[in-house]
């Protein structure tokens, strides 16, 4: 049977800076919750998840995201689900607003376990085939650039 769980405000791993896993496959979650504070051109490349949902909730500011080649800004209170399989990405494109907070839901759980991994090689200065190597071995593919390298900000 299942156990109900409470995580305290200040309980939770913070990965990259940002990303502060609050339930994640550690605590024996069939999920991962965590909320990000997502500075100026710090989103991820173009990727697709082998298995999970990736679920957004823009709580602060304006998130560009990426679903195939369409594009949306998501403000305050907009909600995004990409399934499986898709390719996708977001960022704060704009240069003028403080970082954009979100909750980001991945249905299953497990994707803390990649940052972990990816924490542990030192990903900033890593080898892109290591990193590669390791998103892959977590179920994550990377199809793309970055939304900062697609729109020529950087």
């Amino acid at each position: 049977m299942a156990e109900a769980r409470i995580v305290r405000s200040s309980e939770g791993d913070v990965y990259e800076r940002h990303w502060l896993f609050k339930h994640g496959s550690l605590t024996g979650g069939r999920f991962d919750f965590m909320i990000g504070k997502i500075d100026y051109l710090t989103g991820p490349p173009l990727h697709f998840h082998d298995e999970q949902d990736d679920t957004f909730y823009v709580i602060e500011g304006i998130l560009a995201v990426q679903v195939r080649d369409d594009m949306y800004d998501l403000g305050p209170g907009d909600f995004a689900t990409v399934p499986p399989g898709v390719p996708h990405t977001f960022d704060n494109i704009r240069k003028d607003q403080p970082p954009v907070q979100v909750c980001n839901l991945m249905t299953p759980g497990g994707i803390d376990q990649q940052f972990r991994d990816l924490t542990r090689i030192s990903a900033a200065a890593g080898d892109p085939t290591e990193v590669a190597r390791l998103r892959k071995k977590h179920g994550v593919t990377v199809v793309g650039p970055t939304l900062g390298i697609k729109l020529g900000l950087t």
